[in-house]
């Protein structure tokens, strides 16, 4: 459903959670969009396609 990175993310997240993390999924995303490389622009774009995907199985 999601792309490889956003379900690379999601295992890695689950795994490695700590207590003091963010606790806005998409603000971890954003931060882990930015380790890997991507740009503020690109991770935010990237973050509102996944959120875009989210809502869209709400539905």
């Amino acid at each position: 459903m999601y792309s490889n990175m956003t379900n690379n993310f999601l295992t890695y997240d689950r795994q490695h959670r700590l207590t003091d993390d963010d606790p806005d999924i998409y603000n971890r995303y954003k931060n882990f969009l930015m380790f890997v490389g991507l740009d503020a622009n690109e991770a935010e774009l990237e973050v509102a396609y996944f959120m875009n995907a989210v809502f869209d199985t709400l539905d």
